[in-house]
């Protein structure tokens, strides 16, 4: 008797962002081939058959017509960072597309400004605090780490949006937050 995996059947949605455009899209996977997709792009459905080349180019063939995407990311050291350029029949696209949880950890970063100035640093979803990166009255930088925040299985890290001096931190590790609890504040 041979032995057979059985494909698991994968749904994504995405956030996509073009000309300051959001968009939302769908990506299913064929049951049979993983190169064989559904996107469903703003309620409009199309076929995908996808392969990766040995470089950063990407062949699509979608509803028949063929493209040769070449994908560079914007930062690819950022995770919450979903920036990137598409280049395809010479034409160069700028786009932003993160996943629901990277855009809600995104959002959470926003600068939320009360009318004294400071910033409140949220988390964007239920979890648990596995790490506080700063302590009061410490200097920081935009893009600097402050706190860890655990939440369905991954570990995601808020950054400063702005320059500024931390003013007071909430909680501490091993605490349960809410979605929207105050972590801490930057003035």
């Amino acid at each position: 008797m041979a032995y057979t995996e059985k494909h698991i059947m994968t749904k994504m949605s995405f956030i996509g962002k073009l000309d300051d455009t959001e968009h939302t899209i769908t990506v299913e996977d064929s049951d049979e081939d993983t190169h064989h997709y559904t996107v469903e792009l703003d309620g409009r459905v199309y076929n995908v058959d996808a392969h990766s080349m040995p470089s950063e180019i990407v062949n699509v063939l979608i509803d028949n017509k063929s493209y040769d995407l070449d994908l560079e990311r914007s930062n690819p050291t950022d995770s919450l960072d979903g920036r990137f350029g598409v280049r395809v029949r010479g034409r160069v696209i700028y786009l932003e597309m993160l996943d629901e949880r990277r855009k809600k950890m995104k959002d959470a970063q926003m600068t939320r400004f009360s009318e004294s100035g400071l910033v409140r640093i949220v988390s964007p979803m239920p979890g648990k605090i596995l790490r506080v990166l700063v302590s009061e009255g410490q200097g920081v930088k935009e893009g600097d780490g402050l706190v860890v925040v655990e939440a369905m299985k991954m570990e995601n890290e808020l950054r400063a949006p702005r320059d500024g001096v931390v003013k007071s931190v909430v909680g501490k590790p091993g605490d349960s937050v809410d979605s929207s609890s105050l972590l801490l504040t930057i003035d």
